[in-house]
């Protein structure tokens, strides 16, 4: 995949899934819908070749793909958006 064919939202969707395990509360998190968030969790899925949230332990749980791209994710946003407050 080529960074021009990827949605950078899905990013920001992620990091939201990775920090509540929880796909309501993610949603909630960037207010956006539930179906909108199960939607991009499947475009993630697919993107990452790995389920990232799983059932287990009374909710759901990331798996170690997930683990190791969590602050890598948030890395990536916090460079994002420090390109977008430079100060010229």
């Amino acid at each position: 995949m080529r960074l021009r064919d990827l949605d950078l939202n899905l990013l920001v969707a992620l990091d939201a899934l990775l920090r509540e395990a929880h796909v309501s509360r993610a949603a909630a998190r960037l207010e956006m819908s539930q179906s909108s968030m199960s939607l991009a969790l499947s475009k993630l899925r697919a993107l990452f070749d790995d389920p990232l949230l799983v059932k287990g332990g009374g909710g759901l749980v990331l798996t170690a793909k997930a683990l190791d791209l969590a602050p890598r994710v948030n890395d990536a946003l916090h460079n994002i958006e420090g390109l977008l407050h430079v100060q010229q």
